[in-house]
């Protein structure tokens, strides 16, 4: 009975080493361009491209399940990933029946997303502006977003939009513009206990999407305006 449970024990294992790792033929789609893996070298090399001749590497971390990181493509000097560098950490996140690659900076917050997915570039083309011209509270808690979609959203709105991700689960706010704007909702209902507020895998992810695009330096986030942009916190 020992020996078979030992058995179905390290099938169980097996098969989750191997449900967190990328495979020839996959696609990811990062709300730009659609990747396909072409091949993995020895295991743990990973090597994508897109239709329009960009690449990108990853290697897999020893003895992590699902960690890659970026390392130098064949043919590309400079990290594919907007503001990424090599060596950052790449999770392939497989949870709550999402499928994706996140880039995280060193500070460990989600800043690029790749959607595993069926589909061809065309089809993610549509999707991609299907949520383009969705209202962004139809989305924000139950769509995993990208941030080439994030980049053309006013800084004060990327802030709404943070926000919101715990508005609707009852986070209680400091900020009084932000408390007059949410009690204005007719489902925003303040706790008594920020702390006790879980997020899902989806919220997680788009709350620390948000909040690396709201850090990107003035002037190269591409929807900045003129003037001083309020990024004060909750």
């Amino acid at each position: 009975m020992k020996k078979v449970l030992f058995l179905f024990m390290a099938l169980m294992a097996t098969l989750s080493l191997q449900a967190q790792t990328i495979k020839k033929g996959d696609k990811f789609w990062d709300g730009r361009s659609l990747y396909t893996v072409q091949e993995v070298r020895m295991g743990t090399i990973v090597y994508m491209t897109t239709a329009q001749d960009n690449e990108l590497t990853l290697e897999k971390v020893t003895g992590k399940n699902g960690e890659y990181k970026i390392i130098p493509s064949r043919q590309a000097e400079d990290c594919p990933i907007r503001f990424a560098e090599f060596g950052w950490r790449v999770q392939y996140v497989r949870k709550d029946g999402m499928y994706f690659l996140a880039v995280r900076k060193p500070n460990g917050d989600a800043m690029w997303t790749m959607l595993l997915t069926p589909d061809n570039e065309n089809h993610c083309d549509a999707q991609q502006a299907n949520l383009i011209n969705t209202n962004w509270e139809d989305v924000i808690n139950n769509t995993l977003l990208n941030t080439p979609y994030l980049m053309n959203i006013p800084r004060e709105q990327l802030r709404l939009m943070r926000n919101e991700i715990l508005a609707r689960h009852g986070y209680t706010f400091q900020s009084k513009d932000l408390r007059d704007y949410f009690s204005k909702k007719w489902w925003y209902k303040p706790g008594t206990n920020n702390a006790a507020i879980q997020l899902n895998i989806i919220e997680q992810t788009n709350l620390e999407l948000i909040k690396s695009e709201e850090a990107v330096e003035p002037g190269l986030h591409p929807a900045d305006v003129a003037g001083d942009v309020d990024q004060s916190d909750y």
